[in-house]
């Protein structure tokens, strides 16, 4: 090559990274200072900060406990984290951002299906291997070889609400309220079906939107259906409004939620007399007596972040540690590093075991809790699995 001909890369090259920020300045330096960083697409501000906030203080965790056993593939562990707010479109250009910025060998992204579902697209562009925690089914169904889901799947949820209002509950006469999206939609009709296989009823199905905040019609309808009990598919905080306005309009029937409602976060929004007669699934029994590893993590989580951990944020820690035994490994190749996380089996966790299908599904049940009396406390009852 001229010195003419390399000067002038050198030109070009110089330029892009001014019209990009530092983008190609940051990889250097990165690489220089034995570095591995990988992106984290957060809802940190905005109402899906519910669960937002777990996940950001795991993988912060993740980072610091990685790093002081090693790091990852030899280098320290950097998680660059992007707020998604509550935004498809701002979840999209937090991906590209990071993809441009940083070229990461793994992205965590978000927890929420519709964020995830407008992200998949570039996800496929980039092929960089990433977890989500977003339940909703239209996401496996893409067949994404690059995405790998770290919490159970949306199918999974509506079958343990549906066998546990009829089996468990022994109720015949099901109304089922839901948000009208990718996660509480597809929910809402596989409950259905599950309820009726069982021999019982859905005598009512309603829908809400997001933004709404009275579901009181929906609500009253259901009652005048005949609704025995009711299924309640929600993210946090409108599914907090659900129990509220049941609480304020009288009536006194079972309710049987979604795990958005029933994670720390969500159930101090709601008063102990407005979860007297709800149960719920999570995605796993995250108690310390389970064992010394979750116990400790418990333990470090509360000492360091004044709350009690949930499962919405622990399944993202167990996702950090599982990345660092692949890219142990592997090294730090995207295509080596997918391959490895295909290859999980049986791997334990905090929260859950995960095993990978074909899918890319890891978790693979559900814990069904109920809420002891006057508190807000969740009891377990048992475990669902798929």
């Amino acid at each position: 090559m001229t010195s003419k001909r390399l000067f002038g890369r050198r030109t070009v090259m110089a330029g892009a990274a001014a019209t990009a920020g530092i983008t190609i300045w940051s990889q250097r330096l990165s690489a220089q200072s034995g570095e591995v960083a990988v992106g984290a697409m957060v809802p940190i501000t905005g109402p899906f900060n519910v669960s937002g906030q777990q996940y950001h203080y795991s993988l912060q965790m993740a980072q610091d406990e990685i790093n002081a056993k090693g790091g990852v593939a030899g280098k320290k562990l950097k998680i660059v984290f992007e707020d998604v707010k509550d935004s498809n479109s701002v979840a999209v250009n937090a991906y590209l951002k990071v993809v441009r910025d940083i070229n990461p060998p793994l992205v965590f992204l978000s927890s929420y299906t519709t964020q995830n579902l407008a992200t998949e697209p570039e996800v496929t562009k980039a092929q960089i291997p990433g977890f989500y925690a977003g339940g909703g089914d239209a996401m496996h169904k893409k067949k994404n070889p690059w995405l790998f889901r770290i919490r159970p799947a949306d199918g999974i949820q509506a079958l343990a609400l549906a066998k546990h209002a009829t089996q468990g509950l022994g109720k015949k006469k099901i109304g089922i309220i839901y948000v009208q999206n990718d996660f509480g939609q597809p929910g809402a009709v596989a409950a259905e079906k599950i309820v009726k296989d069982s021999g019982a009823e859905v005598v009512g199905m309603e829908a809400y939107a997001f933004t709404d905040n009275d579901m009181s019609a929906q609500l009253q309808k259901l009652k005048n259906a005949g609704a025995d009990c009711l299924i309640c598919i929600s993210y946090g905080k409108d599914g907090a409004l659900i129990l509220k306005l049941l609480k304020e309009m009288g009536i006194d029937i079972p309710v049987v939620i979604s795990s958005g409602v029933m994670v720390p976060a969500a159930r101090n929004l709601i008063a102990p007399d407005e979860l007297a007669k709800v149960n719920g699934v999570m995605d796993a029994y995250l108690s310390s007596d389970r064992g010394p590893e979750v116990a400790t993590y418990i333990k470090s989580f509360k000492d360091r972040f004044k709350l009690e951990p949930d499962p919405f944020g622990s399944c993202y820690y167990d996702a950090a540690w599982i990345m660092k035994q692949v890219m142990d490994k592997v090294g730090t190749d995207r295509a080596k590093v997918r391959d490895g996380i295909k290859a999980i089996k049986g791997y334990k966790g905090v929260t859950n075991t995960f095993t990978t299908d074909e899918d890319g599904n890891m978790v693979h049940s559900l814990a069904v809790f109920s809420i002891k009396p006057g508190t807000r406390d969740p009891v377990f009852i048992r475990t669902i699995e798929a």
